[in-house]
């Protein structure tokens, strides 16, 4: 194997560790996120619709999906920082 390809070879390794690394941390940091906002969402829900459980499971949803959204977002971010300090 040539020195050219045992670099191309380390440097895939390497960049699929960690690409590896942040997909496991945007997973852990997903729970935590959704799990975040679905107590915030089922507070607010409490707090806002004193009536009825239709509103108040709309509410919490949407808590929810706000988390899901920002750990995806957040997670994007990272693998697109790692992509550029690769090149």
């Amino acid at each position: 194997m040539s020195t050219s390809q045992q670099s191309q070879s380390s440097q895939s390794s390497s960049s699929e560790h960690v690409i590896s690394n942040i997909l496991k941390q945007g997973s852990e940091r997903g729970v935590m996120y959704v799990s975040a906002g679905l107590v915030i969402g089922g507070l607010a829900s409490i707090v806002l619709a004193r009536g009825g459980g239709g509103t108040r499971k709309a509410i919490t949803a949407f808590g929810t999906g706000v988390g899901m959204g920002a750990a995806w977002t957040r997670c994007s971010i990272d693998i697109e920082e790692a992509v550029k300090d690769m090149q």
